[in-house]
C-alpha cells in the first residue's frame, strides 16, 4: 500500500501559517513593584541588561534609543543583574537608589518625550527590574556573564526580534529598533 502523501495545502499551511501562537508571556516585577510583561505585544521592547561592571554602556546603549522614548509603540527595559553579588543584603538600600536613578533618568528624558508629543511624565514609564535570583536573565537566555552587555529586542507582536549576549556596536541595536518601528 502507497503512503499517503501531505496535501499541498497543508504543506503551504506548515511553510507559512496564516497566523503564529503567542509568546508566552515573560513575567517581572519592577523596582516600583509593578508586573511587567517583558514581551508584551503592542509595542518594540528593547529588553538591556545592568550590572556593576555595565552600568556605563548599558545608559550608553539606551540612550541610542533615545528619540524613540515617549512613543506608545516603543519601550525600554532595563533589567539589574544582581545575582552574586551583596545587594540581596541591602536590598532595600538597592531598590531606593534605583528608584532615585530613574526619578533623575524622567527628567533627562522630557525633551524626547516632549519631541515625540508625549506630554505625559517619563517617570511612570520608566522600567527597571531588580533581578537579585537570576531568574529574569534566565528567562531572557542571556549568557550568565554579569560583564557582558546582553541586550533582546522583542517585536510588536511580542516575539523575538534579535539577541545579543554582548553587544559592542549599539548602532546594532538601533537598526533594528529602527527597522521594526519604521511605517
Amino acid at each position: 500500500m502507497k503512503a499517503a502523501l501531505p496535501s499541498l495545502a497543508l504543506l503551504i499551511f506548515l511553510e507559512f501559517p496564516l497566523f503564529q501562537a503567542a509568546a508566552a508571556p515573560l513575567q517581572a516585577t519592577d523596582v516600583d513593584d509593578r508586573p511587567v510583561v517583558l514581551n508584551a505585544p503592542g509595542a518594540v521592547t528593547a529588553v538591556i541588561s545592568s550590572s556593576p561592571d555595565t552600568q556605563n554602556a548599558t545608559r550608553d546603549a539606551g540612550a541610542q534609543l533615545d528619540r524613540y522614548r515617549g512613543r506608545a509603540d516603543f519601550r525600554l527595559v532595563i533589567v539589574v543583574d544582581l545575582r552574586d553579588s551583596l545587594a540581596g543584603i541591602v536590598g532595600g538600600y538597592v531598590r531606593d537608589r534605583m528608584k532615585q536613578n530613574l526619578d533623575a533618568e524622567a527628567l533627562r528624558l522630557r525633551p524626547f518625550y516632549r519631541a515625540n508629543g508625549n506630554p505625559h511624565n517619563p517617570r511612570a514609564d520608566l522600567e527597571a527590574i531588580p533581578d537579585f535570583d537570576g531568574k529574569i536573565v534566565d528567562s531572557l537566555h542571556w549568557d550568565k556573564d554579569p560583564a557582558h552587555l546582553r541586550v533582546t529586542v522583542f517585536g510588536r507582536d511580542g516575539h523575538l526580534l534579535h539577541h545579543w549576549d554582548d553587544l559592542k556596536d549599539y548602532r546594532e541595536l538601533d537598526a533594528v529598533v529602527t527597522k521594526e518601528l519604521a511605517p
